[in-house]
């Protein structure tokens, strides 16, 4: 089968198309023939070795496609079936992945999403945004929304989410006043560049500030959206962009009557499967019916280095995905 792997750290080019054996499912997992992959940062992190992963290594965090084939013990899933999963493990930018059965979902009835980029685009970002605000910042009606990096694939369905659960205020912040522009259409009241967001929080807001954070910009975005928060105002931590770490006072949140937690859908995926199939599950009923919405950007597969070079240099909005059959 065809795959893009790398077998060293590096930049884009370190990607490279091969031919590697058909992987067989094994016990509780499933295979499919993947039509669509999406593309994420973290895969560029593994990629530069941020993140160290085994090598030689298979990209890929989410795919679509049909089931090939299902392991031992693996029930409801069954060979030509549609599907979009979660392959946390890797493995989603090649013609065949594995999944574990119990991070797939079946894409029918009130789940199904017809177009398979589509289908691709949601299965890490919708479903992180639907766990951010539902399960970790315990979001209520009424409350106030902040979105760092609003533009990209997690704060446009973030925005969209929160109005969903009833969200009186839901505000962005982007690198740039185009990405602004863009983000805008998808839910929020306003949105501003980062240097502008201070001020925009304290005037919306009265000075109060909001109740949620999402962020997963980090550096000194972190630390100036920390001051930011409302009274049990909560900033969720779920990704590091700016591979900036900066020192955390606790006495800031204590003092000030504030939360910060953390938010990791791998980790979630082996120590709550339960809750982030169910966070699936919802995902694939909102992009099904078009309450949420993902604009996509396609590339072929013989052509990830070029993604991961766009999703690297801050200039693409929305979601990329590998077209890899179909």
């Amino acid at each position: 089968m065809r795959a893009i792997l790398f077998d060293r750290y590096g930049d884009p080019d370190v990607l490279i198309e091969t031919e590697l054996p058909v992987p067989e499912p094994g016990p509780g997992q499933i295979s499919l023939d993947v039509t669509c992959a999406g593309v994420n940062f973290a895969e560029v992190m593994f990629r530069r070795g941020q993140i160290q992963v085994g090598l030689p290594h298979v990209p890929g965090l989410e795919a679509t496609g049909t089931v090939r084939a299902v392991g031992e013990g693996v029930i409801g899933l069954r060979p030509g079936q549609p599907i979009s999963a979660l392959t946390l493990d890797g493995g989603g930018y090649a013609e065949v992945a594995l999944a574990r059965a119990d991070l797939t979902v079946a894409l029918e009835g009130s789940r199904a999403v017809a177009d398979p980029a589509l289908a691709a685009a949601f299965p890490c970002n919708v479903p992180v945004a639907q766990g951010l605000l539902e399960s970790a910042a315990r979001l209520l009606p009424g409350e106030s929304v902040l979105v760092l990096a609003a533009a990209g694939g997690v704060g446009t369905a973030a925005a969209q989410i929160a109005r969903l659960a009833g969200a009186s205020l839901v505000l962005g912040a982007t690198g740039t006043t185009a990405k602004a522009t863009y983000a805008a259409a998808f839910g929020y009241d306003e949105v501003v560049p980062y240097e502008a967001l201070a001020d925009l929080v304290a005037e919306r807001t009265d000075g109060r500030g909001v109740d949620v954070i999402l962020d997963s910009v980090g550096g000194e975005q972190r630390t100036k959206a920390a001051g930011m928060l409302a009274p049990l105002g909560r900033q969720l931590i779920f990704g590091d962009a700016a591979q900036q770490d900066e020192p955390v006072q606790p006495n800031h949140f204590w003092f000030g009557s504030r939360a910060m937690v953390g938010y990791n859908i791998g980790d979630l995926a082996h120590r709550a499967p339960k809750l982030v199939q169910r966070h699936l599950e919802r995902a694939a009923e909102l992009v099904a019916a078009g309450d949420v919405r993902v604009e996509v950007t396609e590339f072929d597969l013989a052509d990830a280095a070029e993604a991961h070079r766009t999703l690297a240099d801050r200039s693409s909005t929305g979601k990329l995905v590998l077209r890899v059959n179909g």
